[in-house]
């Protein structure tokens, strides 16, 4: 089994949208129909709020959320072939 690669973790939305248009790549954005209800949005909010007032902020949760242990007893999902 190949692990996951992700190469562009660490950059930002707005960085990857910028890569994509200057290398001439397609890149398409669509909003689904239910987001303006979905919960996500107040997070979404939160985190926009706490980036402006300090913006480290998303690379910090992020650092913090991989540093995070998972129990062994926790039943996790396991990868299928790609």
């Amino acid at each position: 089994a190949v692990p996951r690669c992700k190469p562009l973790r660490h950059a930002y939305e707005k960085e990857i949208v910028l890569y994509a248009y200057f290398e001439g790549l397609d890149y398409v954005s669509t909003e689904c129909v239910y987001a303006p209800h979905a919960y996500r949005g107040h997070a979404r909010a939160l985190l926009k709020d706490l980036e402006a007032t300090r913006a480290s902020t998303v690379a910090a949760l992020g650092h913090s959320g991989r540093r995070l242990a998972v129990a062994t007893d926790v039943a996790t999902k396991t990868l299928g072939a790609c």
